[in-house]
């Protein structure tokens, strides 16, 4: 068996952390070049989304630990693309928004995810590709509620 042939042959769980591996490695080194740390492109995207989350709010979207969150928050307010700021109606909650910089980034990194979702598109037809969205929910939700 090649590392390309046979995958139905093997373990699921391998395939699914091989495809992972190489889709996280790619994004990675595309993310870098516009100076986006690992993990750093999802919280963007978070804010993206709604802007000023609480902090904790924005750890499970963003399917993060709040320690990892809280590093990786520190190394975006350092570079200049969020802020956090308290909470006006509950100062134990800081919430996290991004700035006019890390708005402009988040915007190229949309820009990177884009085009590796179109190499994605790319290898699949469209039915194939609904499927497989299904079918990952589908695992996902089953692992995520093994989780809790």
């Amino acid at each position: 068996m090649t590392e390309t042939t046979g995958a139905t042959e093997g373990p699921l769980g391998h395939l699914l952390a091989q495809v992972g591996k190489l889709l996280r490695d790619r994004i990675h080194a595309r993310m870098e070049g516009i100076g986006i740390g690992r993990g750093q492109g999802f919280i963007l995207f978070r804010l993206g989304e709604e802007n000023g989350l609480a902090q904790a709010d924005l750890a499970r979207r963003a399917w993060v630990r709040p320690a990892t969150l809280t590093a990786a928050l520190q190394r975006l307010e350092e570079e200049g693309l969020v802020e956090r700021r308290p909470d006006p109606t509950d100062a134990r909650v800081s919430r996290v928004h991004l700035t006019a910089k890390g708005e402009a980034t988040r915007r190229q990194a949309e820009a990177v995810w884009q085009e590796v979702e179109a190499d994605l598109r790319a290898v699949l037809s469209e039915d194939d590709r609904a499927q497989l969205v299904t079918l990952l929910g589908k695992l996902r939700d089953a692992l995520a509620e093994k989780s809790r």
